[in-house]
Formats: C-alpha cells, structure tokens, sequence
C-alpha cells in the first residue's frame, strides 16, 4: 500500500500538538487546525494516533508491560524488571492517549455523525475509538469515557470516570453499530491500515476486537462474555493473516516500538545498547516448546552501538536475562538473546488485532462451549500456524534472507504434530493463553491484559520488593495530575474501584 505523502505532511503539525499532556483541559480541548482538517485527514491523524509513538511505546509498552509480563528483561530500563515506580512512566499511555487520539477520535464521530457521506469514517473512528479507550481501560480500570475529551465539544473539562464494566458494555453496542453501518458506495480515503478503505476488512476487524471483548469477561462475567462472544463470531471475523489489522508506517511516521529499538538514523538505538533483551522465562519457554519461531525471533548480536552487526540464532547460545536481576555488577549483557533487527525497522506494520490471535481466542471460546463450530484443538493448531506466519509481515518487502528463515514443512509439522494439546480443560486453558503469550509478542499491553485475564503463562515475579513489593503489577495508577485538575470524580471512583495502587485488580480481573 503506497502512503499519501500530502496527508502525512498535512500531518506534521497537527501530531506535534496532540503528544503528552497532563493538563486535562488542554487534553480535552481539540486544536482549532486539527478539527478543521476533511474527514479522511482526520482518519489519518486518529490512525497514527493510535498506533503510537516512542512516548508510550517506551515507557508503557516496553519498560513496563513487556518487563511485567517477561517477555523483555532490562538492566538499562529496569523500573519493569524491578517493580520501580515512575510517574512519567506510569503515566505515559493515559498522557498520550487523552492527549492525542481520544479527543481527536471524539470529535471525528461528532463531526461525521448522521452525515451520508462520511458514514465510513464515523465506523472507522467508532472502531479506532473502542479499541483505544479497552487498551486505556484494560491499564488503569475506571477512567473517563462517556465524557471524556468533550472539552472542544461542549466544554467538560472534568470528565466522570465511568465503571470498567460499562465501559466494556459499550464498547460492544459501539462495534456491532460501527460495523452494520459500513458502506462500500461511499467514500473512504485516509485509511493507512493494511485494509486500504476496505470497508468488508474493517466490519471483520470491529468483530475480532468485539471477540476480544467478550474473552476478556471470562472471569467475571461467563454468561455475558458467552454471549459477546456469539455474537462477534457471527458477526464474521478475521479468516487469514492477510486480514490482521495493522497499521503501515513509513519513515517519517515510523512504527513506535521500532523507534525505540531500532538501528536507524532518527530511532533510539536500544537494541544496539543491549536496552531490551529477551528474557529468561521467554528463551526458556521457547526452547522447551521447540517452538520454531525462536531462530526467526531471537539472535545473540555483535556489532556496535548504532549498527546491526552480526546476528547469529544458533539455538545452543540463546539465553534470556533472569527478570528482576540487579543491574550493578551485571556482566556479559552482549552474550544474551535480543530481538532481531527485521523486526526494529522504521515501516513494519504495528499490528494491532491478529488473525492468530483470533483463532487462539475460538480455540478457548470452543473449549469454554460458548461457540459450537469447529473443535478447539484445530482452533488452537491453526492458530498457533497463523501466528507464526504473520511474522513474515515484518519482511520489508526485499529481504529473502528474512523469509528463509520460515520453513514451511517444519512449521506445518511443529503445528500439525510437535505441539501438544492436552487432554484436560485446565491444561487445554494453559496452553492456549501460553501460545496467546507467545503471539503477542511487541503488543505488550495485550500480552499483560491477556495474562491478567487468564493467569497464563505462570509467571514468576523475579524480584521481591520494589513499589509493588514483589507482586507483577495488576494495573497502573492514574496519573497525579489527576488529583489536581479532576480530584472529584477521581476520588469518587477510587471509592468504587479500590485502592489506587499498582496491585489494585481491575473489574475483569478477579482471582
């Protein structure tokens, strides 16, 4: 898919206002330049907006979530590995966020509803807008919703945060809406995702998102997550990886985790630092499934700070940080595994709801009996296939050095016989949410939603103390200026939620 350059360059100005912002007025107050800009420049900008930029991609999605979960392990970043709070940090998703694309996204919808024409941009920000607000959700619990970056529209400054469980109810009105509503007769231009306008792709995308939903209830809510789920595989879902919902990046908006790892002029370089490098528990898991996708994922590097160097996957030398270890005194940190740089370049796509994913999701739905088509072990095989193979869209078009390295025969045998499917429910459970985990990989704010929800992996802190005193954070806390400039209605639903700490379960999180 080839970019509108003249869109992007519309675009500078309008993102380089919409970035952290900590007071909430001004997050809630649309820029006069941005709400006047056509429909289809405003798809572009909310697009962008979503996908993210090094602001959370570094703070919220790798320091925190990927460490959290042990996908990543740091002795450069260690406030993940060792449970240290930091207020920009732990801020970072909700300053972006409220900042940039929530409003931006509020106020698309108001501007395009009940307009003919620009229906498919009013579905495509109603979507964009369900995902972004259950990412927000999913991190903090209770937020602003319903109000929330109303400030341009009709003056709240001070939004009410609206109950994580009604949050999640709307979320699913909204995606059924959005979706019924596509029209392929009317216009659709903007549209930077991998779906190019089309608007079949994004109703299937709003029902894999609505799937998404409806697992995250399992805990809580059985009868209405069953429910949810009915309804989104009926609705019609993801039914390749040439449909997973992703966002292209060019250079100039370069994909958000690449620009902190990549090695790149303009990207941050942290790969080269040795900033991110793969974890203990992950290598190890990687290994003891024989999983295919450890010489695709994982080298040992040796090259310069601002170079890639030499990259070598023997699977003999792949070995993880221990999560949680001391940085002082570390040694040898070049000798263990990190990411492979095809993966850090600035266009990969920034995928964002995956067709691997989404079998994953039918295998466990099936095995619940919440949908009756289909069996859960061929769910789960097919799913773990798919998600191998979407990381060949991480080729950049010219690599065949990259693409070697999927063997077809090995995975179709790996996913058709290697890999075990269990015999009971309880470890059916595991190893589906374990090949969930391992399918989320760089979408770190799923892989800790999902293993919040679920309880899998088992995951064991590595470290004892720290803010959360050796418990892996369950949630974020909201930020301090929200003390200052919404202190009512922030105190009014820690009264409901609970103590705003990072231990603090949200709604859908229960024991």
């Amino acid at each position: 898919m080839k970019f509108n350059k003249y869109i992007y360059s519309l675009l500078i100005a309008s993102i380089s206002i919409t970035g952290c912002t900590k007071d909430f007025e001004a997050v809630n107050t649309s820029p006069t330049s941005v709400n006047d800009l056509s429909s289809d420049l405003l798809l572009t900008n909310t697009i962008i907006g979503v996908s993210g930029g090094e602001y959370e991609a570094w703070r919220t999605n790798l320091i925190y979530n990927s460490q959290f979960v042990q996908h990543f392990a740091s002795v450069n970043w260690n406030q993940g590995n060792r449970f240290e709070f930091n207020e920009g940090y732990n801020s970072s998703l909700w300053d972006s966020y409220y900042g940039g694309p929530i409003k931006n996204l509020v106020n698309l919808v108001a501007k395009t509803n009940g307009v003919a024409a620009d229906v498919n941009y009013n579905s495509a920000a109603r979507i964009l807008k369900a995902f972004a607000f259950m990412r927000l959700t999913d991190s903090y619990g209770n937020i602003p919703y319903s109000q929330a970056g109303k400030g341009y529209l009709n003056g709240t400054f001070s939004p009410v945060y609206d109950d994580q469980q009604a949050i999640y109810a709307d979320i699913v009105l909204e995606l059924d809406a959005a979706a019924k509503a596509f029209d392929a007769s009317k216009p659709f231009k903007g549209d930077i995702t991998t779906y190019n306008g089309n608007v079949t792709l994004w109703k299937k995308a709003a029902y894999s998102l609505m799937l998404r939903a409806g697992m995250r209830l399992s805990k809580v809510d059985a009868t209405t997550a069953a429910a949810v789920v009915d309804k989104a595989v009926k609705g019609g879902v993801m039914g390749s990886n040439d449909e997973n919902f992703s966002v292209k990046h060019t250079s100039t908006f370069d994909n958000p985790n690449s620009h902190v790892l990549g090695f790149y002029n303009g990207s941050r370089y942290e790969l080269a630092a040795g900033g991110f490098k793969f974890s203990k528990f992950f290598v190890d898991m990687m290994k003891a499934k024989a999983d295919p996708r450890l010489p695709i994922l994982s080298v040992v590097r040796t090259g310069g700070a601002s170079e890639i160097g030499t990259e070598d996957n023997t699977a003999s030398i792949q070995k993880g940080i221990p999560n949680g270890v001391d940085p002082n005194g570390f040694t040898g940190l070049a000798t263990y595994s990190q990411l492979r740089s095809d993966f850090a370049n600035a266009t990969v796509p920034n995928m964002l709801i995956t067709y691997g994913e989404t079998l994953l999701l039918h295998a466990e739905a099936r095995e619940r009996g919440w949908i009756t088509t289909g069996t859960a072990e061929q769910y789960f095989r097919d799913g773990v296939k798919a998600a191998i193979n979407q990381l060949k869209g991480y080729d950049n078009g010219s690599n065949s050095a990259f693409l070697g390295l999927f063997n077809a025969t090995a995975i179709d045998t790996y996913t058709a016989t290697t890999l075990a499917f269990p015999s009971t429910t309880a470890g059916r459970l595991q190893a589906i949410n374990e090949q969930y985990y391992i399918a989320t990989l760089l979408d770190e704010y799923e892989a800790h939603a999902n293993w919040r929800r679920s309880g899998y992996p088992a995951i064991t802190a590595g470290y004892s103390g720290g803010y959360s005193n050796g418990v892996i954070p369950r949630r974020f806390q909201y930020p301090s200026s929200e003390s200052a400039m919404n202190g009512t209605n922030l105190n009014a639903t820690i009264a409901k939620q609970g103590a705003d700490t990072w231990v603090t379960r949200v709604w859908w999180d229960k024991l």
